[in-house]
C-alpha cells in the first residue's frame, strides 16, 4: 500500500496570505506544467502541485484514479488539516481533482472551487494497443497533439503494430526526434508511469454527482462530446480557451486560463 506524503506537494509558487490553489498532475505525473499559470496569478496566492507516486522512478505508482484521489487527499490534509480547499486539474488531473473534491465534501470539508481543465470523461475511450499507446506517450511527452509531431512520425514510419515500446523509443532517440538528453531508457521509465495512468483513467467510472460548484475550461480544438461534465456536477460553469489539449497551456490559451482561474479564485474566496 502506498503511503501518503506531504513530500508529494510541490510548491509552484510559495508565499502569500490568500487561500492556496492545489493543482493535480496530468497523466505524466508531473505538476510543473502549472508553473506558468501559477506565476500569472496575482501576488499573494500560493500555488502547490501534486506529484504522482512513481514519478521519482523509485516508488510504486497508484493503479487507479480512486487510489490517486485518496493518496492526494490524505497528503493535502496532512499539510493542511482543514479547508476550505481549492482544486484544479488538467486532463487526468481533472478527474482526480473531481474525486478529491467528493472525498473532501464527504468528510465535511468545504471545496469552494474545483477547476477541471480539458479533461475527457473517464471511460469514454478504450485503452489503445501497446504500440499506439507508446506513440501517444511520445506526443504527450513532447507536449503536442498527434498531427503536430512530424519528426516522431518520420522516425516511426514503417513500424507495425508488433513494435515494442523499447523499439519505438530507440528509433526516436536514434533519429533525433526527441531532445538528446532523453534517451530510450529514460523514455521507457517515464512510459511505465504514463501507461499505468492511462489505464487507470480509461477504466475509471464516475458513479455520483459532485454537489458543489465547478468550472470546466475546454480547449477550443478538443472533442466536445468527451467533455460533457454536466451530468456529474450540480453547479457547472463552462469556459473555453484557444488551442488544443496541449497548446492551450501556451500563448493565448495560457492567458485565458490564467484569467479565468484568477477570477474564479476571487469569486470563490473574496477578501
Amino acid at each position: 500500500m502506498i503511503e501518503p506524503s506531504v513530500d508529494s506537494l510541490v510548491p509552484l509558487r510559495a508565499g502569500g496570505d490568500l487561500l492556496p490553489l492545489h493543482c493535480v498532475h496530468p497523466v505524466s505525473g508531473s505538476p510543473y506544467c502549472y508553473s506558468p499559470m501559477a506565476h500569472r496569478l496575482p501576488a499573494g496566492r500560493p500555488v502547490f502541485g501534486f506529484e504522482a507516486p512513481g514519478f521519482d522512478g523509485v516508488s510504486e505508482p497508484a493503479t487507479s484514479i480512486q487510489e490517486l484521489a485518496e493518496l492526494h487527499t490524505a497528503s493535502l490534509r496532512a499539510a493542511r488539516p482543514h479547508g476550505p480547499y481549492q482544486l484544479l486539474g488538467w486532463s487526468l488531473g481533472g478527474v482526480v481533482a473531481y474525486e478529491m473534491a467528493r472525498l473532501l465534501a464527504a468528510a465535511g470539508e468545504e471545496v469552494p472551487l474545483l477547476v477541471i481543465v480539458d479533461a475527457a470523461l473517464p471511460g469514454t475511450q478504450a485503452v489503445p494497443p501497446e504500440d499506439q499507446l507508446a506513440r501517444y506517450f511520445l506526443y504527450d511527452f513532447l507536449g503536442v497533439t498527434r498531427n503536430r509531431a512530424p519528426a516522431v512520425d518520420k522516425a516511426l514510419a514503417g513500424m507495425g503494430p508488433e513494435a515494442e515500446p523499447a523499439e519505438i523509443f530507440a528509433a526516436v532517440e536514434r533519429d533525433g526526434a526527441v531532445p538528446e538528453e532523453f534517451d530510450a531508457e529514460f523514455l521507457l521509465e517515464r512510459y511505465a508511469l504514463f501507461r499505468t495512468h492511462v489505464r487507470a483513467m480509461r477504466e475509471h467510472r464516475l458513479d455520483a454527482v459532485h454537489q458543489g460548484s465547478a468550472i470546466l475550461i475546454k480547449a477550443t480544438e478538443s472533442t466536445e462530446r468527451l467533455l460533457d461534465w454536466s451530468p456529474y456536477v450540480s453547479r457547472l460553469t463552462e469556459h473555453t480557451a484557444p488551442g488544443d489539449h496541449h497548446s492551450v497551456w501556451h500563448g493565448p490559451g495560457l492567458s485565458a486560463i490564467s484569467a479565468i482561474v484568477d477570477q474564479a479564485l476571487r469569486e470563490a474566496t473574496p477578501a
